[in-house]
């Protein structure tokens, strides 16, 4: 196991409160997708590649799932026949979400949230 910086630990702490808010189902997706993206493009210290080299890969991975999800593409007022996706693409990415932030706490020796808030 790599030693994680404490400026990693850090920066992280933003992705982990929201991660942590959507695993619990304080936030819908469609408000995380907004709020992840809009951090992100203002998170220099991960865009210019500082995080460590397995914090970065998680968060990458995470991101690509993020994009899949993306509901810009999948909403059509018009078309009824997508709110099955939609809720298909909505578990997954909670799924993955809950993924991601173990992966994350693991990696930094952090518990982020008791086991018992989750799933709730």
């Amino acid at each position: 196991m790599t030693t994680i910086k404490l400026l990693d630990k850090i920066h992280l702490q933003k992705y982990l409160y929201l991660l942590s808010l959507l695993c619990t189902g304080k936030i819908e997706c469609a408000e995380f997708e907004q709020l992840f993206l809009q951090i992100l493009a203002q998170d220099k210290y991960w865009l210019s590649g500082m995080f460590d080299k397995e914090i970065a890969t998680i968060l990458d991975a995470f991101l690509v799932d993020i994009k899949y999800y993306s509901l810009d593409y999948l909403y059509d007022p018009d078309n009824f026949v997508n709110v099955n996706l939609i809720s298909t693409k909505e578990s997954g990415l909670r799924s993955r979400a809950e993924e991601a932030l173990n992966k994350l706490e693991e990696t930094i020796n952090i518990c982020y949230l008791p086991p018992f808030i989750r799933n709730t």
